[in-house]
Parts: structure tokens; sequence; C-alpha cells
């Protein structure tokens, strides 16, 4: 369970959200971590496309009336910082591994693989493990989100991003490598969803979309 108390934030939201009349539904998100970090609680606004980090009951109050109501945003509680964050509807901590979507519908597979393209195209290549690995994650993370993948494409992620992350003289290779690590590790679920079952549960990798309404016209035809 989460050590930053973000039950007690979330049902502090719903009281003070229902006193001021406001027709607002709180989602959900996915958070990837050990339940203690120094960053939580979190809170995404779907909508605006930003985060508030390190929440706490006194600032609900403001987060309904100012932000919520007036449509301020609280510069005290916004995520900023650029070594933590790769898109604004995804946190990620390049230090702690910690990751947090906005919103629930959001694939973690498809996440994964964003952070795969997005390093490819700023590795240097010159470090072999670091090009190689790379490359092969790539291939095993493309075969996966179009429906291919299988148990052995896990594997070598899995495999590849622990022998990145401890090539001593590369820097990149480690931190190219951590959020794929996150992502598998925290959200397996997902992945086997894609492997073993041929489905997207965020509804979001257009090729096993594809893939679903085949199979559906198949078994009407039957």
């Amino acid at each position: 369970g989460c050590s930053c108390g973000c039950e007690e934030i979330r049902g502090a939201l719903r009281e003070e959200i229902a006193e001021a009349g406001l027709d607002i539904k709180l989602g959900g998100a996915k958070v990837g971590c050990g339940g203690f970090c120094d960053a939580g609680p979190f809170i995404g606004f779907p909508q605006k496309g930003f985060f508030y980090l390190r929440a706490r009951p006194e600032h609900v109050h403001d987060i309904v009336h100012e932000t919520l109501i007036k449509g301020r945003i609280l510069f005290e509680l916004l995520s900023v910082d650029s070594e933590r964050t790769y898109r604004s509807d995804v946190y990620y901590d390049k230090h702690s591994g910690l990751i947090a979507t906005i919103h629930d519908q959001i694939c973690m597979v498809e996440v994964a693989k964003y952070f795969l393209d997005f390093e490819e195209n700023v590795s240097c290549g010159k470090c072999v493990p670091c090009r190689l690995g790379m490359k092969r994650m790539h291939e095993s993370m493309q075969r996966i989100v179009t429906g291919k993948g299988t148990e052995g494409d896990l594997i070598q992620i899995r495999e590849l991003c622990n022998a990145m992350i401890a090539i001593p003289h590369c820097e990149f290779a480690m931190t190219s490598s951590k959020p794929v690590l996150s992502a598998v590790t925290h959200f397996e679920d997902e992945f086997r969803a894609h492997i073993d079952q041929k489905i997207c549960p965020a509804g979001v990798c257009k090729d096993l979309l594809e893939y679903q309404k085949k199979q559906a016209t198949r078994r009407k035809k039957k």
C-alpha cells in the first residue's frame, strides 16, 4: 500500500468537491512504485495535462477552489522538473524508477514503447550493449503491441534492461532502460494481456483493437 496518504487525500477531495457542489468525478491513475516515495500523493488533471505532487490534506481546499473552480495553478504543487517527465500524461522519476499516469486509460505497454522510441533516437550508438539492447528491446516491444509477442519477448526485455542497467561506463544505457523495466515490473499484467489474450486493456494499441474486431466478426459468423 501507499505510505504517502493517498486514500486520505482522495477522501478529502471527494468531500470538498461535494461541499462545493461540483459535478466532478474522481478518476483513477496507474502508479508503479514500492509504496514509498517522496513525490506522492499524485493528483492528475487529464483535461489540463499536468500533475500535482506531494499533495497534503491542507492543500485540498485550494486545489478545489483555486484549480478546479477558478482554473488557477498551484505552482508549489506543480510537476515541472524536466528530469522527471517525458510527456504530459506520464510522470517518471529517473532516479527512483517511479512511474505514474495522469489517468487509468493509458496503456503501460504503449508507454514503455514510447520510452524506447524516444531514447532510441538520441542514443549515440557507440556502446554495443546499449546499441544492440535497444534494438532488440524495440523489436520485442513492437511484436507485443501488434499481438505477435511471446513469453520470450517479455523475458528478453527484462534481461536486456537488467544488463543495460548494470553497464558501468554507459549512463545512458541505465537511464533509458529503467522506465521500461519499471513498466514491465509494475504492470506485468498488462503486458501479459497483450501477449496471452491479444488484448489491450486500455483500448489503445491499434493493431490489437483490429485483431479483437476480426475475432468478434468471426465469432458472429459462426
